[in-house]
């Protein structure tokens, strides 16, 4: 997978301050509920997550509650959950009903562990709540061999599973990709995805494509980030700062409040123990944000 370019890193080095983004809002509020266990070894997975990876353990209930409060207090918008994988966490039903009461929830999830019986219980705790529950489905391709080869033997069959039972259930899952393939095929790709989530009984197909990011286990079976592949302050010129996510987002984890999903397994990533704590700019020291930067990416749906 290539990173996309653009010619504002190793030109511009002379310029060496490392630009700031600031906190303009506090919109949303990711928790990794999952930790970094997952069921699934992706070889592009920007974290490492695994059946072995317990570098972040998964958030309790009572850990889920407390953010809550604390953001409640803040002005959070909205939720979203991720991992590892978030449906290994014992408690997740009783986390959905939670965070329900404070706001809309978006579950990033790969699919695989999600059974018609979970999406009918998944589906009483949306008729009961006052905020919309909303899933995005992890693949890699339209192509099971491809899907596979990234993400494991039966992945894509199971992924598929879970699309089904939650079109079941009446949910309208988004399907999201990182891009293995030249970006101008981006058109092409997403046509053959949107036609996969219909032939699954999707209503509202929607698709979201990720540029990968050279760190965790991509670096390793791709490259890591070069030297030069830093934003500066020049970077900025022409591209608001706070087009960035970390401008009105932050992450929970049962390790802390960091500041974004991408960096929760770099120390530079994390800000504090509270949310309050974390109300201030951000450095753009790390090589993932000139990721963000080329891309104009965000995690949010």
């Amino acid at each position: 997978m290539d990173v996309e370019t653009l010619n504002i890193s190793s030109a511009n080095q002379s310029s060496t301050k490392v630009p700031e983004v600031p906190l303009t809002r506090l919109d949303t509020l990711w928790m990794q509920v999952g930790g970094t266990l997952c069921n699934l070894s992706c070889t592009h997975c920007f974290i490492s997550c695994g059946p072995k990876n317990l570098s972040h353990p998964m958030m309790t209930l009572a850990q889920v509650r407390t953010y809550l409060e604390e953001s409640g207090r803040l002005g959070v918008k909205d939720y979203y959950l991720t991992g590892g994988e978030v449906f290994l966490n014992p408690e997740i039903f009783e986390i959905y009903e939670a965070i329900l009461e404070y706001g809309p929830c978006n579950n990033l999830t790969n699919g695989t562990l999600i059974t018609r019986e979970k999406a009918g219980r998944l589906r009483e705790i949306q008729s009961r709540a006052k905020h919309g529950l909303h899933f995005r489905i992890s693949m890699e391709s339209h192509d099971e061999e491809a899907n596979d080869k990234i993400r494991g033997k039966n992945s894509y069959r199971l992924a598929l599973k879970g699309v089904r039972n939650l079109a079941e259930a009446g949910f309208s899952p988004i399907l999201t990709v990182t891009r293995s393939w030249d970006e101008d095929k981006d058109a092409e790709m997403e046509k053959l995805l949107l036609d996969l989530l219909r032939q699954n009984n999707v209503t509202q197909p929607r698709v979201k494509i990720l540029p990968g990011f050279l760190i965790g286990r991509l670096s390793e079976t791709e490259r890591p980030y070069n030297k030069d592949e830093r934003v500066t302050e020049k970077c900025f010129e022409d591209y608001p700062i706070t087009n960035l996510q970390c401008s009105s987002s932050r992450m929970a984890t049962a390790k802390g409040v960091y500041v974004c999903p991408i960096l929760v397994e770099e120390n530079m990533g994390r800000m504090g123990d509270s949310i309050e704590e974390t109300l201030r700019p951000y450095p753009l020291a790390h090589s993932a944000c000139y990721t963000c930067r080329v891309s104009g990416m965000t995690c949010k749906s």
